[in-house]
This record gives structure tokens, sequence and C-alpha cells, in this order.
């Protein structure tokens, strides 16, 4: 019986943007991750990482800089995609 053992997922935040509301700001971060792929993300938390923060994921939690962070679900994209919405968003 094979044994599958979840793929270590890490990602650097690329690009933050702050939006929103001067009462309600929110940031949303370009990710590039180490599949090769790029997401757009949020946390749920809204707070704001920086350029250079790293996430990994270990089991099912997401962790930044080795304190977890809840994000909202996202979608892997290629990297010219995950730019244009973080333009756009």
């Amino acid at each position: 019986m094979k044994i599958k053992h979840a793929m270590p997922i890490e990602g650097h935040i690329v690009a933050s943007r702050r939006m929103g509301e001067s009462s309600h700001t929110f940031c949303i971060h370009n990710v590039m991750f180490n599949n090769g792929k790029f997401a757009v993300v949020r946390a749920a938390s809204g707070i704001c990482l920086k350029p250079g923060d790293t996430l990994h994921r270990n089991e099912s939690a997401w962790f930044c800089n080795n304190i977890q962070t809840h994000l909202l679900p996202f979608e892997y994209t290629e990297e010219k995609e995950s730019q244009r919405l973080l333009n756009e968003y």
C-alpha cells in the first residue's frame, strides 16, 4: 500500500497592494510558489504581508514567517495573469 505524502508548498510574496476604505483596509498579495505557479491571495484576518515574506503550507494550515495565517481560497495562475489580477482587483 502506497502512502501519499503531502508535497510541501512554499511561496514568496512578490508584491502587495493595500485596498479598501480608510476604516476598512485590506491587502492582496501576488505570490510566487515553488511549483512555478503564481496566485493573488488575501489573508482572512486582513493582515498585510510584505514583499519577501515567505508562505508555506504544513498539513492543512498556512504559515507566514512561521506564524499561522488563514488565507482565503485562491487559484494558481500564470505570472502575467497574477500581475493583471493584482493591478485590476
